[in-house]
């Protein structure tokens, strides 16, 4: 499994404690949030078991078809170009491979216009359900689907892909 934009590992510590058997990678463009997940996750890459790299979204430094899932928790908003940046996830996926991006807020909330001119404000997109379907199919991936869960913080955005 791969995080992409893992921070500082948090998520990576969660899934290695699930995935036992598995391979945990992550990957951030900023240095200090690597060494950050490196040093959390300490234990597991002594071990062998979690990977964390300095990288882009444009060019994911791993090669073709090597992983069996990709999670983006949280970072979505900072991709500079969504459709290519898919595209990438895609490449690194092996067939049949999962992807799932999670974001809090989204159109799907009941007062999500409120939040379109903060998140416009920031500098940050501000999607829904659908409009992430259509880029994740537009990347080349066979099925896209969503859920949500409104009534979590400001409201769960979850996007999932098969390749």
């Amino acid at each position: 499994m791969l995080d992409v934009g893992c921070g500082g590992g948090m998520a990576i510590k969660l899934i290695a404690r699930i995935a036992m058997g598995g391979f945990v990678a992550g990957v951030d463009y900023s240095e200090v949030m690597v060494q950050q997940a490196r040093k959390r996750n300490a234990a597991a890459v002594r071990a062998g078991r979690v990977e964390v790299r300095y990288g882009d979204i444009s060019a994911l430094p791993f090669d073709d078809e090597s992983f069996d899932k990709v999670c983006a928790i949280e970072s979505f908003y900072f991709w500079p170009n969504p459709i290519a940046n898919l595209k990438e996830v895609h490449r690194v996926l092996k067939p049949s491979g999962l992807v799932a991006i999670a974001m809090e807020g989204s159109k799907e909330m009941p007062n999500w216009r409120k939040y379109v001119t903060l998140a416009d404000r920031m500098g940050f997109p501000f999607y829904s359900g659908a409009e992430m379907v259509e880029r994740l199919t537009a990347a080349g991936f066979s099925q896209a689907w969503f859920e949500t869960v409104p009534e979590k913080g400001q409201g769960w955005l979850c996007t999932l892909a098969v390749k």
